[in-house]
């Protein structure tokens, strides 16, 4: 019986844990359709009255942004900070070793 249990419990926490990288990966890749899903979520909730529930499931109100504030989204912007450069490995030289004592 316990070892059920526990095979039930390990994999109610995986489902959870792949459930999460899921939905932060369909967040990443297509942020529209999660935004909607989300909305709708949240004004169920708000029908069968839990608004608590709704206001953390509503997803994030957009600033508007705009040129200028820096929201790095798009290239169209002038003062859209160009992307940093990536540097190349600078590898640590040994120090010399010099004849003293250490």
């Amino acid at each position: 019986m316990n070892s059920i249990m526990s095979e039930l419990v390990q994999t109610a926490i995986i489902a959870a844990l792949l459930g999460w990288s899921v939905f932060f990966m369909l967040r990443r890749i297509l942020p529209n359709v999660v935004h909607r899903q989300q909305q709708r979520l949240a004004q169920m909730a708000q029908m069968h009255g839990y608004p608590k529930l709704s206001k953390w499931l509503a997803p994030a109100l957009n600033s508007g942004g705009g040129c200028g504030s820096g929201c790095s989204n798009c290239s169209s912007c002038a003062s859209n900070p160009a992307a940093p450069q990536e540097q190349a490995v600078q590898w640590k030289t040994t120090p010399s070793k010099s004849s003293g004592c250490h």
